[in-house]
């Protein structure tokens, strides 16, 4: 059965066709082989993108909207590099208000469920996802740097609870992402990030699922 996202995935492949992946490759660093086709990491998983669509390297099953991201991104215009200053992502808009907070709530609480109590089992997934250890500027919290895609780090951070506040794990973009994805497509990267984090938790692996 075919899903509305395999249908906004369809939807890409004719931006696609058009696309001048030479270009791209070049503003991104990203490798191009003799066919003129890229190849580019994404959470850990290669993947080729020719003007026809987006296919996994290992050829192991992959969520459609992973490859909707990655066309996505080969389109864009984008130019510049990070600053590593992070926010989360209802801060990088202006259609919720500053005190909206159960945007980010909604976008971590599967990892709130999955991982609030199990600190380690969050950072050995961050590290076999590509993630580093970062400087936590706050108290009682760790975080961790991911280059989710070239040019569009991310930070996940781990608050511990106490005895006013629950625990808390939040992923922030860095400020320029929005120079490389709209809004919207940031937080369909954001909802495969926090998918894959959840899947390699489960499966032990950073493959074989969707």
């Amino acid at each position: 059965m075919t899903s509305s996202y395999d249908v906004i995935y369809e939807a890409l492949l004719p931006k696609l066709a058009e696309c001048n992946l030479a270009e791209s490759a070049a503003r991104f660093g990203l490798s191009i082989d003799a066919n003129g086709d890229i190849t580019i990491n994404f959470l850990k998983r290669d993947y080729h993108i020719t003007n026809t669509g987006v296919i996994p390297v290992d050829g192991k099953p992959v969520n459609i909207n992973n490859r909707s991201i990655l066309i996505h991104y080969v389109l864009s215009q984008g130019t510049g590099d990070p600053v590593y200053s992070f926010k989360p992502l209802f801060r990088m808009t202006t259609i919720f208000s500053s005190g909206d907070n159960g945007k980010a709530s909604m976008m971590d609480a599967p990892l709130i469920k999955t991982f609030g109590n199990d600190v380690n089992k969050l950072e050995e997934t961050v590290m076999k996802l590509g993630g580093k250890p970062g400087n936590s500027q706050e108290p009682w919290s760790q975080c961790w740097l991911m280059e989710v895609l070239p040019k569009i780090p991310v930070k996940i951070i781990y608050r511990e609870a106490d005895e006013d506040f629950p625990v808390e794990i939040q992923t922030q973009f860095d400020v320029t992402a929005l120079e490389f994805l709209e809004f919207e497509c940031l937080a369909f990267l954001c909802g495969c990030l926090v998918r894959a984090l959840i899947k390699t938790a489960e499966h032990g692996t950073v493959d074989g699922w969707e």
